[in-house]
């Protein structure tokens, strides 16, 4: 009970999320608008500020971004072993494969300001900074692919696949401010104290509209029929990738806060952008907005059992 009330905070604001979105007049549209000011605007300055001042070396962040990026692998390999255990046609599982790896930042940040600090929150920048690239990158890769045999139109051009994706990547302001952050760390530039606190300010805004927009964009309907795929796809990422993150933790001998970073990393629920790039592309967005939707809920209870095990 003590670790279901550590994370409940974060979880009680998306769930307020939730009811505001349904019980109050707040259109859509509105919750919309709140996420992308979040994710443009007020999330970015959070990741500058807690890489530019944090300490670290680059050789211990090149350790620990390996045991990340590799256990986040194991991800990739267990998503895709999904289809050979609940049947779906090719473009339904090209579809929820991305959600076996891919993450919710916002749950991320607030887990980890709260049990990591500020070491933890520039950590979890640098890893994100590598992860979202990789993960972009195979996700799309995968299902336009998926798309287009299911079209007819055979493989789809894999140069434009790559140029899109580059594209997307030097767009990404999270990207953007972990490498700003990043440069000015390096080279000692000093943040005057009025723009340090302006940016502290919005970052520290981020945490609170980012899980309320994650509420907002829960869709409980569609959690009908298919339960077998949304709850293979849902012990897939938040059961068995933290398990191959501990041992990879374990073999590697990482430790402190670095480890619990790749362990909240691990754990997190996919991220809600999974949905908004599946419609876009053609694929089964119901069924992944179904998938997103349980791993969201059900993270209060993995993440729960997480901070008991390894923060309480």
């Amino acid at each position: 009970m003590e670790s279901v009330l550590l994370v409940l905070p974060d979880f009680a604001i998306i769930l307020l999320g939730l009811w505001l979105s349904r019980r109050t007049s707040y259109p859509r549209a509105f919750w919309d608008g709140a996420e992308s000011i979040v994710f443009n605007w007020m999330l970015p300055p959070l990741l500058f500020m807690s890489v530019s001042q944090s300490h670290f070396t680059l050789g211990d962040s090149a350790h620990f971004l390996a045991v990340g990026i590799g256990s986040m692998m194991t991800g990739v390999v267990a998503a895709w072993l999904v289809r050979y255990l609940v049947k779906a046609d090719n473009v339904t599982h090209a579809s929820v494969f991305q959600c076996g790896f891919r993450f919710n930042t916002y749950i991320g940040f607030a887990l980890c300001s709260r049990f990591l600090g500020d070491e933890g929150l520039s950590l979890m920048s640098l890893l994100i900074a590598l992860w979202v690239p990789i993960s972009n990158s195979i996700a799309v890769a995968v299902l336009a692919s998926a798309v287009a045999m299911e079209k007819g139109d055979g493989h789809p051009d894999r140069t434009k696949l790559v140029l899109t994706t580059v594209k997307a990547v030097f767009k990404n302001p999270l990207i953007l401010a972990t490498l700003a952050g990043l440069a000015v760390n390096i080279l000692g530039i000093h943040v005057p104290r009025a723009g340090a606190d302006f940016l502290r300010h919005l970052g520290n805004a981020s945490l609170a509209m980012g899980l309320l927009s994650i509420g907002a964009g829960l869709r409980l309907g569609e959690l009908r029929g298919h339960m077998g795929l949304i709850l293979a796809a849902s012990v897939e990422r938040l059961v068995v990738v933290p398990l191959f993150a501990s041992l990879f933790i374990y073999l590697f001998g990482l430790t402190g806060t670095a480890a619990g970073v790749v362990l909240i990393f691990a754990a997190l629920p996919t991220a809600q952008s999974c949905y908004v790039m599946t419609a876009g592309m053609g694929g089964n967005a119901p069924m992944v907005a179904a998938v997103t939707t349980a791993q969201t809920l059900l993270s209060m209870v993995t993440l729960s059992v997480l901070v008991l095990l390894c923060f309480a």
